[in-house]
């Protein structure tokens, strides 16, 4: 029965292409164009970054890349050019790189979110369209006169969300990537921010000893992996009455962000602070047996033993 009401799909949609009816989805669109064995391996979701979609391709599909990434920019016109990620994030900056497989042969995508407006030169800074609701959930947080700082700030999304849907007095974001530094300078003059954000090139573990020891209320850090070792940076970094800290951690499905709340834990120790545990949720998916986990939390010296 299954199996008949699927065949009366396929021939009902083969009806539509005849009639010139647009294909409403991905799968629609590369119906005839991909075998059965390759529709199941196909990954429909993608990210979009205004003019730029960037889609993975799993390695029995490389060759049909371009077909794929031609379907995508029929749906949607918005798009000019698709990307493929062409590898793991790698290198000291955790940059992913990524290849154009249709349309025009441009990386620098312009992207907007939450009325701020971002160049990303993909390939050259990490960047993630998929962290807009957070960016968005941790402005509506920010108090009036708090001053932030943004670890791993890359072209700027974070400072600037909070810029311009806050009431933030100041942010310090801190960026290694040349690259990634050079367009959240750009992007900052692009948004207006320039007397709220404060853009520094250089390492979070230096840069905190030397300029942010006490001054913020609220630390952000966003690294795709390895944030876990800067935990202690970012709770000397509060001010004496404590703050909160955003803790974003690609942790193991399954297992609730467990790693994740014992670096904190040990991170706290080391430092000499206590913390108070606010929220643990996950944020997204990342792979088959990865996800994403945010963990916010209170810092403070002398806030009493509530490890919990």
């Amino acid at each position: 029965m299954a199996s008949e009401k699927k065949a009366k799909k396929t021939k009902a949609l083969k009806k539509e292409k005849a009639a010139g009816k647009k294909a409403r989805n991905l799968k629609e669109a590369l119906e005839g164009k991909l075998s059965k064995k390759e529709m199941d391996e196909l990954i429909t979701s993608f990210d979009s970054l205004g003019n730029i979609a960037v889609i993975q391709v799993p390695k029995g599909l490389v060759k049909k890349a371009k077909v794929i990434g031609e379907a995508l920019l029929s749906l949607n016109k918005q798009f000019e050019t698709v990307c493929m990620i062409s590898g793991e994030h790698k290198g000291l900056f955790r940059v992913q790189p990524v290849k154009v497989v249709a349309g025009k042969r441009n990386k620098k995508a312009f992207y907007r979110e939450s009325g701020c407006s971002f160049f990303v030169e993909l390939g050259k800074a990490f960047f993630s369209s998929r962290l807009g609701t957070e960016r968005a959930r941790i402005a509506s947080l920010i108090k009036k006169g708090e001053v932030v700082g943004c670890f791993f700030a890359g072209v700027g999304p974070f400072p600037i969300v909070f810029a311009k849907n806050s009431g933030m007095k100041k942010a310090y974001a801190i960026e290694l990537n040349p690259d990634a530094f050079k367009s959240m300078v750009e992007n900052i003059a692009l948004n207006k921010v320039q007397e709220k954000v404060e853009p520094i090139l250089g390492d979070v573990h230096k840069v905190v000893p030397k300029m942010l020891l006490g001054k913020c209320d609220r630390i952000v850090m966003p690294l795709p992996k390895g944030g876990e070792s800067f935990l202690e940076e970012a709770m000397l970094a509060l001010k004496k009455e404590g703050g909160t800290i955003h803790f974003y951690r690609f942790v193991e499905r399954g297992l609730e962000g467990k790693e994740a709340v014992e670096e904190v834990k040990r991170a706290a120790e080391k430092a000499g602070i206590n913390v108070k545990f606010l929220r643990k949720k996950r944020v997204r998916s990342f792979s088959a047996k990865v996800e994403q986990f945010v963990l916010d939390f209170f810092a403070k010296q002398g806030l009493g033993k509530r490890l919990k």
